[in-house]
């Protein structure tokens, strides 16, 4: 809630404030090409907010597009547990093993609604049907039977709404206020209609990556290197697994949101069987810090370049 509050605070109340900050006046052609350029911005921001309503809507057609197309292997359970209800029906996050495009075994979670459970589809030691991807790797699979429902966002089409008129609202509210009677010359780079669609579109930029693209499929890896993120359907079909080792891990005294950053190095058998050895940071939970242990891991990796790579810890 006090993230949701921020947020609308930092986008739609803080530009307000600065109506009442004096002007900075600009000549009839700089007012001009700023009033342009903010126009461009704000539709910019409304076409990102858009986004959250095509990005599930593209992401279902992926995945049907797959099971159509995409080549059937079995994929075994390994463990499930719950993940909540969605229409009353349970949603489980499941652990999947399967063998990937390049011949390697592969981990992965999958996230579904058991609208049968009774049945006990989702038992450990139970199979089902996945479609790989062959043409892409976003998404790279798709269960074989069963329908990818998006959940309709009407909150979305009330935004984009309010994110026009706002856009529209606070230039009249800057025009009456700020003007004078020099027409818009009152727009300069500081001037809050200008600048905050450039602080929205950082924001929604932010929460497009956060949750604008979730899909079904997310990580067992627990550790990643930087491009492993960018790279993950890739790596989940094409990577290659092997044993690897947790040499070192520290802290680097760096936290972000009060979450600490961790150094680890680690040393992985390509499958040439050279010794590739890898440093990288990543922000780790203070909840999951005691967790991390040095020794043995599970590493899959990408041959082509194996700077993209992600590590499991083994228990």
């Amino acid at each position: 809630m006090a993230f949701i509050f921020l947020f609308v605070f930092f986008m739609y109340i803080f530009p307000i404030f600065f109506l009442a900050v004096p002007v900075v006046r600009t000549t009839p052609i700089v007012a001009t090409a700023l009033l342009v350029i903010g126009v461009i911005l704000w539709l910019v921001q409304t076409y990102m907010i858009s986004k959250f309503i095509t990005i599930p809507k593209k992401k279902a057609k992926q995945h049907k597009k797959i099971q159509q197309n995409g080549k059937a292997v079995q994929a075994e359970i390994l463990a499930w547990e719950h993940d909540g209800l969605i229409e009353d029906d349970p949603s489980k996050k499941i652990l999947l093993t399967f063998t990937n495009l390049a011949g390697s075994q592969v981990k992965t979670y999958l996230h579904l609604v058991d609208t049968k459970e009774h049945e006990k589809r989702f038992e450990p030691g139970k199979e089902i049907t996945i479609k790989l991807n062959q043409s892409g790797f976003e998404p790279p699979f798709a269960v074989g039977k069963g329908e990818y429902a998006t959940s309709p966002r009407p909150w979305i089409w009330v935004w984009l709404i309010f994110n026009i008129l706002y856009m529209v609202g606070l230039f009249l509210a800057s025009y009456y206020f700020q003007s004078d009677g020099y027409g818009w010359r009152f727009l300069n780079p500081f001037s809050s209609w200008f600048w905050a669609p450039i602080f929205g579109i950082s924001i929604i930029n932010f929460l497009l990556k956060t949750f604008g693209s979730q899909d079904i499929i997310s990580k067992f890896y627990q550790l990643t290197s930087v491009r492993s993120d960018k790279d993950f359907g890739e790596l989940l079909l094409y990577g290659k697994t092997t044993q690897g080792e947790i040499i070192n891990y520290s802290q680097t005294g760096k936290y972000i949101n009060e979450q600490p950053q961790v150094r680890f190095d680690v040393h992985f058998l390509n499958d040439q069987g050279d010794l590739i050895s890898k440093k990288f940071k990543q922000i780790i939970p203070l909840t999951d810090l005691h967790e991390l242990k040095k020794g043995e891991a599970e590493v899959i990796y990408l041959p082509r370049d194996t700077d993209i790579f992600m590590v499991k810890p083994s228990q």
